[in-house]
């Protein structure tokens, strides 16, 4: 029985250990929003969203990166946007292939995820108000 343990421990440890390494939790959110931010770039290429949309994701990233910097200041940025640029080609070449979502829509998803999340931000740091 010991056996049979030892030869899942082994996986198991090979499959975490890079997650653990090159990872935080806090990084892999950030690398999502920059992910949003790389479709609302490419989305301004492609005409589905406005220049205006464009400057107003760029303040919200700005925001949103400062904020997860503060709270790791370990993050790799370089290597999280690398890896958000990779994945805005997949997510494109998916909307591209299944001709089931609508561009546009796409593009104004990631441009309300941007723009939640640095709300979000706002309310999380704004000083609540004592009563009298």
């Amino acid at each position: 029985m010991f056996r049979l343990a030892d030869r899942f421990v082994l996986p198991c440890c090979a499959v975490l250990l890079p997650l653990a390494v090159h990872s935080s939790p806090l990084s892999v959110y950030l690398r999502d929003y920059y992910t949003e931010y790389q479709v609302v770039k490419e989305c301004t290429v492609r005409a589905s969203l406005s220049a205006d949309d464009a400057a107003t994701a760029k303040s919200a990233i700005t925001m949103i990166e400062a904020y997860y910097l503060r709270r790791d200041p370990a993050i790799d940025k370089a290597s999280l946007k690398k890896q958000a640029i990779r994945n805005k080609n997949s997510a494109f070449r998916m909307v591209m292939q299944t001709n089931k979502v609508d561009l546009r829509e796409f593009c104004l998803g990631s441009l309300h995820d941007l723009l939640g999340k640095s709300r979000g931000i706002v309310a999380d740091t704004t000083p609540e108000k004592s009563g009298s």
